[in-house]
This record gives structure tokens, C-alpha cells and sequence, in this order.
């Protein structure tokens, strides 16, 4: 689901923008993740009401555990 957070995550901040400046749809956005990472969501929107059906503590669990990996990350950099 982690991949689904970061696909919406994308669409809702319209951070990817197509060439003629607009913000990219969400299901455009999926084929490019699923093409670069060989795999399918099946259907992006079923995937994106999955997320919502969530309990909001766990909204952003996947992005969360990101999240922590990259400041564990930065502290053990940090102390060598």
C-alpha cells in the first residue's frame, strides 16, 4: 500500500505536472509507477478507496515507516 500512499500523495500535492503544465491524473500517474516499477496496481482508484477506508491513524502508515527509515538513515550517517 506503501506505493499507493506515495501515488496519491503525488496527485493530491499535483507535484507531476504533464508538458502542458497541468497536474498530472492519478491514473496517468499509476501507469508511469507501474511501468518504471514492473508491476500493477490493478485499479488505481479501487487502491485509492482502500486508503481511504483506513482509519486515520493509519492514513499514512507506509509514508510513516518511510519517513522513520530516513531519519534512522541520517542519524547513523550523522554519528560516523
Amino acid at each position: 500500500m506503501g506505493i499507493t500512499e506515495i501515488t496519491c500523495g503525488l496527485h493530491y500535492l499535483e507535484a507531476v505536472t504533464g508538458k502542458n503544465g497541468n497536474p498530472t491524473h492519478l491514473n496517468h500517474l499509476a501507469s508511469h509507477f507501474e511501468q518504471g516499477l514492473n508491476f500493477s496496481f490493478g485499479d488505481i482508484y479501487d487502491r485509492q478507496d482502500a486508503l481511504f477506508r483506513r482509519k486515520a491513524c493509519n492514513l499514512t502508515k507506509g509514508l510513516d515507516a518511510m519517513r522513520a527509515a530516513i531519519i534512522r538513515e541520517s542519524r547513523r550517517r550523522n554519528n560516523s
